[in-house]
C-alpha cells in the first residue's frame, strides 16, 4: 500500500517475478557531535552559554553552569546599565516628565529617577543570601543595597517590614522570624530593644 499523489492510500500490484524493495541507507555516526558543536558555535555567537541556550543539562555540573550563569549575568548587567537604560529607557523618562511639564502637570522636567532591573532568580538561593547577609554585616553593602538587587523598592519593603512589626506587635504576636524578639538559632531575646528605647540592648549572638 502507498500514497497516491492526492494524498489518499492506494494497493499497487507487482507484475509477475518482480517485488518491491525499500532503500535502507546506512546509519552515519557522529550526528550528535557534529549538532552538539554547531550549536556551540551559535551560542558563542550570540554570547549565550550553551545549556540556556539549548537546555541541554548532560554534560555540566553545578559548579561549571554556576560559572557559565555567573558570566553571562555580567555581561546583561552590563547590557542594562550602558546601553538598555540610557538608550532607551532614560530617553523615555525624559520625553515623558518633559510632557508632563508641558502640560502642566508637574512644576518641572527633571524629576530624579532610579532604575532597577528585574533580578535573576538564584542558582542557589541559600548561599547567595547568606552572601548578602554576610556582606551586609561587615559593612560592604548596605541593606538598601541588598534589596534594590532583589529587584524591589528599598523604601517600600522597609515601610512593609514596619508595618508588618506593629501590626504583629499590636496583635501581642512573636514570630520566630522576628530578629527583634528570636536570635538566630531560635532562642528568644534578653531584652525587646522595642519596649523600651532606653533599655540596654542585648548582647550580640555569637556564631
Amino acid at each position: 500500500m502507498a500514497d497516491a499523489e492526492d494524498g489518499s492510500d492506494m494497493i499497487a500490484y507487482a507484475r509477475g517475478g518482480k517485488d518491491i524493495r525499500f532503500n535502507q541507507p546506512a546509519a552515519t555516526g557522529g550526528y550528535g557531535e557534529y549538532k552538539r558543536t554547531s550549536l556551540h558555535t551559535i551560542s558563542a555567537g550570540f554570547r549565550v552559554p550553551y545549556e540556556l541556550l539549548t537546555g541541554d543539562l548532560s554534560q555540566v555540573n553545578y559548579s561549571s553552569i554556576r560559572a557559565g550563569i555567573v558570566e553571562f549575568r555580567r555581561q546583561i548587567d552590563a547590557v542594562q546599565w550602558h546601553l538598555f537604560i540610557p538608550m532607551f529607557c532614560a530617553p523615555v523618562w525624559r520625553w515623558f516628565t518633559e510632557a508632563a511639564w508641558a502640560a502642566g502637570q508637574i512644576p518641572t522636567p527633571d524629576v530624579p529617577v532610579e532604575w532597577s532591573p528585574p533580578k535573576f532568580e538564584a542558582v542557589d538561593p541559600y548561599k547567595d543570601v547568606m552572601a548578602d547577609l554576610l556582606a551586609i554585616r561587615t559593612g560592604t553593602m548596605t541593606l538598601a543595597q541588598a534589596i534594590a538587587r532583589q529587584g524591589r523598592n528599598p523604601d517600600a519593603v522597609l515601610a512593609e517590614i514596619a508595618a508588618t512589626n506593629a501590626k504583629l506587635d499590636g496583635l501581642g504576636l512573636v514570630l520566630d522570624s522576628d530578629p527583634r524578639r528570636v536570635t538566630k538559632t531560635g532562642s528568644a531575646q534578653t531584652s525587646d530593644p522595642t519596649s523600651d528605647p532606653a533599655a540596654p540592648a542585648s548582647e550580640p549572638e555569637k556564631e
